[in-house]
C-alpha cells in the first residue's frame, strides 16, 4: 500500500461510508504519508465516534482524525 493507492481509495464512496458512517456535518477526507493513513477532518471537537482504523480491500488502514474543522466558505461572485 502506498500514498497513490490510498488516494484512489479515498475517492470511493464506500471508503467515505466506512469512515464517516452516518455523520452529516462537513468533513474533509485526504491522505497523509507520515504516517501512511487517511486524514479525516470533522467539525465536532468530539472525535471518538470516528474509527482509528478501517479495513479496505483486505488491508487495515489507519485513520488520523482531527476535530474543529471549519469548512471553507465561497468567496462570492467575481464581477
Amino acid at each position: 500500500m502506498d500514498v497513490k493507492e490510498l488516494m484512489s481509495w479515498a475517492e470511493e464512496a464506500a471508503t467515505h461510508q466506512k469512515i464517516v458512517g452516518d455523520y452529516e456535518g462537513a468533513y474533509s477526507l485526504g491522505v497523509t504519508d507520515n504516517p501512511l493513513a487517511f486524514l479525516l477532518r470533522v467539525e465536532p471537537d468530539e472525535i471518538s465516534r470516528f474509527p482509528t482504523t478501517v479495513n479496505l480491500h483486505g488491508v487495515d488502514v489507519p485513520v488520523v482524525v482531527h476535530g474543529n474543522f471549519v469548512p471553507p466558505e465561497p468567496l462570492g461572485r467575481r464581477r
